[in-house]
């Protein structure tokens, strides 16, 4: 009699917390859950922090406590990285809060991203998940593209010149038509002429906005290191020249000839083509 008794009034305490569960559900008004924006947050060669922010909204008139946020970010309907936050924090009533999933990136995930991004120049991917209020759970989803910058060389402008230094800018032209901007604090790059490296460097504490943009790399190189090919490209003195960039998300090349005759300011028509020469020779060995 005893076990039917405890057994009756579990059956009515489980059907009393789950109406009064149902009650809840039915009088809490669903936390509204949107989009705000994206951005980067670190970005190194190992990892890139993708930092997506929503703003919940409590419709209620009541405070209601956000206890997490797990969510899920896939790349072509492949999950990448998944993930749950902390207890975000009461939120009052009739008031919305940001919150930011900050998503790290990490060389595995970054190498299948990459491999899509430099081939296709775009990515889809999604950001799902739930957020949790007093034990209930609401969905959220957010889709949206990643494109690869496009960089090109707009102009190369040298500043001076001779057969032991050229000193030039180079001007870069980046197009971003993402909605968030990118820091570049690990932009590569060089300048070869052939199979020889003449310069290699690093740009830092660059910030490439949406839209076009405009970066400039001061840097020397020194034909001195190409000798044999100046010497045998005398009567034709052009150096050909190979601008290579590179950072996490995007890549590119540029080819540029350098007419050294010209740019030694000794191409002036009533010079003798072996006066050119000689002038040529000359600045090379001072």
């Amino acid at each position: 009699m005893f076990k039917k008794i405890m057994l009756l009034v579990l059956v009515i305490t489980v059907s009393a917390c789950s109406t009064l569960k149902n009650l809840m559900k039915d009088n809490i008004k669903k936390p509204e859950i949107t989009y705000a924006y994206v951005s980067i947050g670190e970005l190194t060669r190992d990892k890139i922090e993708l930092k997506t922010t929503f703003s919940i909204a409590n419709k209620n008139s009541f405070t209601i406590p956000i206890d997490n946020i797990s969510y899920e970010f896939s790349v072509n309907q492949k999950t990448m990285v998944n993930g749950e936050t902390d207890r975000v924090g009461d939120l009052p009533a009739n008031e919305s809060k940001d919150v930011t999933l900050g998503i790290d990136l990490t060389q595995d995930t970054l190498a299948s991203i990459k491999d899509v991004l430099f081939k296709e120049e775009k990515i889809e991917y999604v950001i799902k998940g739930e957020v949790e209020v007093m034990g209930f759970t609401f969905p959220f989803e957010k889709a949206s593209t990643i494109f690869k910058p496009a960089v090109s060389l707009e102009k190369l402008e040298i500043q001076k010149a001779s057969f032991k230094k050229i000193d030039m800018v180079i001007n870069l032209k980046v197009n971003n038509k993402n909605d968030f901007s990118l820091p570049l604090d690990m932009l590569s790059y060089s300048v070869s002429s052939g199979d020889n490296q003449l310069v290699a460097g690093n740009l830092k504490d660059q910030t490439i906005k949406q839209g076009t943009n405009q970066i400039q790399i001061p840097l020397s190189i020194n034909p001195s290191q190409l000798f044999s090919s100046v010497y045998s490209l005398l009567k034709n003195p052009e150096l050909p020249l190979s601008f290579d960039f590179s950072s996490g998300v995007f890549s590119g090349s540029v080819q540029k000839t350098l007419n050294l005759e010209s740019l030694m300011g000794s191409s002036n028509n009533d010079e003798s083509p072996n006066k050119n020469i000689g002038d040529m020779l000359q600045g090379f060995f001072n």
